[in-house]
């Protein structure tokens, strides 16, 4: 963000794909870019200070900006009530310069609350079907139909772990 003591005009949404920065997979980046009133574009700045709005405000000036921008590429420039207005055609930097710009929460994938929670589950009943099934088919009950429930305990277990380290699908 650049600091700037005169306000921008309009902003538009800039969509462009690049890999997330972790695990490497392709993600749908945003970055807004602010016009000036003397016609100069400024790139990657903060939505909340190209266009400040009250809170009730805000999710309205987010849908304008968001709901025109395209898949890939830059969308119209839009002034602080949410209207279209004529703008340079200027794409901006290239994609290695924009890396700043922040995924979208919306384009990401699906997950629940909390990804390590339900990683803990999934090891926790993991090591338990292990366990259950290893008591079953060492103990007393081998030799009986309960042994064979004891196998298939032990490989559910087995593959509930083997789930959890990275890159094991692969093995499979």
């Amino acid at each position: 963000m650049r600091a700037s003591p005169v306000r921008p005009v309009a902003v538009r949404a800039t969509a462009f794909r690049g890999t997330s920065r972790w695990r490497r997979r392709p993600v749908r980046f945003v970055g807004y870019d602010a016009l000036l009133p003397d016609g100069s574009v400024h790139f990657d700045v903060d939505l909340a200070w190209a266009m400040p709005a009250h809170p009730a405000d805000a999710s309205t000036r987010d849908a304008n900006v968001h709901d025109r921008c395209p898949e890939l590429g830059g969308g119209p420039w839009v002034d602080e009530f949410g209207r279209a207005v004529d703008g340079p055609d200027d794409a901006g930097p290239p994609l290695s310069e924009r890396r700043r710009a922040r995924p979208r929460p919306s384009d990401l994938p699906r997950r629940r609350a909390s990804a390590k929670s339900g990683r803990r589950w999934r090891a926790g009943l993991g090591v338990a079907a292990l366990a259950l099934g290893i008591l079953i088919v060492v103990g007393p009950l081998r030799d009986t139909p309960a042994g064979f429930v004891g196998v298939v305990c032990a490989l559910a277990g087995l593959a509930a772990l083997l789930d959890l380290i990275p890159h094991a699908r692969r093995w499979w």
